[in-house]
């Protein structure tokens, strides 16, 4: 919220119901636009926003079980966009799963897939809601439902590491 307070312009800030982990270690300074590196890996990019950061650490988790190391990048801010971080992680490891709690148009993944399309095309897949209506509900139930807790996320990734 200083951030926010500082920040001349519009803003959009989007909150969650659920209790979240805090994944960042209480000397992180917030700036708008800048990326965060959660874990360094060279296998696969993970690329989350929001508690989808959470849930790619928990992916990661479950890859490294199977030998894949991830690279985990929390995008806090989607405009402006980190770009260089996220175009340095996708040259690092050549491969790019997003996951966000939001629909894959026009969010993290689009904006991702944009940018590497234009700048540095690798082969991507975004995690996040399909072209549909959400529902209301408990939030474990709609993850599940719609595609987006950690197993989700590291099934992703090996897809597109299979397709490689």
């Amino acid at each position: 919220l200083p951030a926010i307070l500082a920040y001349e312009g519009p803003v959009y800030l989007r909150l969650t119901r659920d209790p979240c982990p805090v994944i960042l270690t209480e000397d992180y300074q917030f700036i708008i636009g800048k990326a965060v590196v959660l874990r360094e890996g060279g296998d696969i990019t993970l690329i989350g926003t929001g508690q989808q950061s959470q849930r790619c650490l928990e992916a990661g988790e479950l890859l490294i079980k199977e030998g894949i190391q991830a690279h985990v990048l929390h995008v806090p801010t989607l405009k402006p966009l980190d770009e260089e971080a996220i175009i340095q992680a996708a040259t690092r490891t050549g491969l790019v799963v997003t996951a966000e709690e939001h629909t894959i148009i026009g969010g993290l993944g689009g904006a991702v897939a944009e940018l590497l399309g234009e700048r540095y095309p690798v082969p991507m897949k975004r995690v996040g809601l399909r072209d549909t209506f959400g529902e209301s509900g408990p939030n474990e139930a709609l993850l599940e439902k719609y595609g987006l807790t950690p197993k989700h996320v590291a099934q992703a990734a090996r897809d597109i590491l299979k397709s490689r």
